[in-house]
């Protein structure tokens, strides 16, 4: 009877951890689904397509970097990159330059406008964030902000793992 129950406290331990983990990759899909919908309605509002943003965003973290490099950071191939960056060109949202040291590469950076654009939309996700949490309790806040340091702790040693591979 002992090891009966034993065996059931700990079926139901392994069912309680099962259902989290569950519970949290379908509630943490559930937001990370709806704020990327709320975050292209702000590119829609904008006339920015999300592949713009996409462009945008590696460059802002890059700088000005070669169009072959582009087109791998946004996991596309070159004739692919190359049209969008074209079309931010006609916006200005970007500028293409010759790199000094090799008149052959072409760099591509951020024009005012681009980086402008680049920042409202930061600023403008933080402010969405900022007004969520504060609708939050203080607990609530110390326990997600917990929450979250866990997972990116996790997510750093996985990605160590990939380096290694």
């Amino acid at each position: 009877m002992v090891c009966d129950n034993t065996i059931i406290r700990l079926t139901a331990t392994i069912h309680r951890r099962q259902t989290s983990g569950e519970a949290l990759l379908g509630e943490l899909g559930s937001v990370l689904a709806g704020e990327k919908s709320a975050f292209a309605a702000r590119c829609h509002e904008r006339s920015v397509s999300m592949a713009h943003v996409l462009v945008m965003f590696v460059i802002d973290k890059a700088g000005p970097i070669p169009m072959t490099r582009v087109a791998e950071l946004i996991g596309s191939g070159l004739p692919t990159a190359t049209g969008l960056v074209n079309r931010m060109v006609e916006r200005g949202l970007v500028r293409r330059e010759h790199d000094t040291r090799d008149r052959r590469v072409v760099l591509v950076s951020l024009t005012e406008e681009g980086a402008a654009e680049v920042r409202e939309l930061h600023e403008a996700r933080q402010r969405r964030m900022a007004d969520a949490i504060a609708q939050l309790s203080g607990p609530e806040q110390d326990s997600l902000l917990a929450g979250i340091r866990s997972l990116r702790s996790a997510l750093e040693r996985l990605n160590q793992g990939d380096e290694t591979r």
